[in-house]
């Protein structure tokens, strides 16, 4: 897992220590500076508080008490490839549910399969291809998966595959054991309900044959994952992590992952407005989405 870009170029020891448990300016630039070349998440100025709670706990864990000892630790050719990864999925706000924003989901179900499908229907295809990134503990891709298993009904042989990924690992043990409690299993009807999950030791799983059309792995949006030719992709709320320039190149990124006439979903505040001109957008009552031109 060596997916470590190259060495912080900061000089933490120059900074003078923060206050208390705060980090100084000098600290929060240089840390917020390496996250930011590892992941792309910009950290900015209102993030600060949110920083210093989440690296004090790791600290704590660790033992150590400066920022610098901390910094030192990141940088270290020994620790780095161990540690990064540990403190950006503490970093990671993995807020999810399933069919969340139902309109974007009416909108696949009444508007981008159906497009999906004739189109493999007419070049003799039966595969279709979705990727979720930003996958957080699954509820998005067993919900396509839910979706495309409607929309094929009845439609002969067709084969599914989820590609689902996120940055935290402790997200994706979740998300790979498919079980969820009853409070986590809002949005979902009763006849999906009843098709889709099984009760299982006071809790529910989703049911084997969902989770084999689901691949779960680690990922990180800063690189290119080499897929090409899928049908659609959602990658929700993700961008808002990111400044513009950034934003610009995942975009790039994901472009290059799509099909020609395949969709990407966007987070209900984000879009795709000043970051690529190769989209045509796309919409259904309040759901949007964007399908590729060519």
């Amino acid at each position: 897992m060596a997916w470590i870009t190259g060495h912080d170029s900061g000089h933490l020891h120059d900074c003078k220590e923060g206050a208390g448990l705060g980090l100084s300016d000098c600290e929060f630039q240089s840390l917020g500076g390496l996250i930011e070349r590892e992941c792309g998440f910009y950290l900015g100025a209102e993030k600060r508080t949110f920083l210093e709670s989440r690296l004090r706990k790791r600290m704590d864990e660790l033992g150590l008490k400066a920022a610098h000892d901390y910094y030192c630790l990141l940088r270290d050719d020994r620790e780095r490839d161990r540690e990064l990864p540990t403190l950006l999925d503490r970093l990671m706000i993995c807020e999810t549910s399933f069919f969340r924003n139902i309109t974007q989901f009416e909108l696949l179900t009444e508007v981008v399969l159906p497009d999906l499908i004739t189109g493999k229907e007419r070049t003799g295809s039966q595969l279709i291809r979705v990727w979720s990134a930003g996958c957080a503990t699954g509820q998005e891709p067993y919900s396509l998966a839910i979706c495309l298993n409607e929309a094929l009904a009845g439609r002969g042989a067709w084969t599914i595959r989820v590609l689902a990924s996120d940055l935290s690992f402790t997200a994706l043990e979740k998300a790979q054991s498919g079980h969820y409690r009853r409070d986590q299993l809002g949005g979902i009807s009763p006849e999906y309900f009843k098709s889709y999950f099984t009760e299982e030791g006071g809790s529910y799983r989703i049911n084997d044959f969902v989770r084999r059309e689901v691949i779960f792995s680690y990922h990180n949006l800063k690189h290119d994952n080499g897929m090409r030719g899928l049908d659609a992709i959602f990658c929700r709320n993700v961008l808002i992590y990111f400044g513009v320039e950034e934003q610009r190149r995942v975009i790039d990124r994901l472009t290059r992952c799509l099909a020609p006439g395949g969709y990407l979903f966007l987070g209900h505040a984000e879009s795709l407005q000043g970051l690529s001109s190769r989209f045509t957008m796309v919409h259904r009552n309040k759901g949007i989405a964007y399908r590729l031109d060519g």
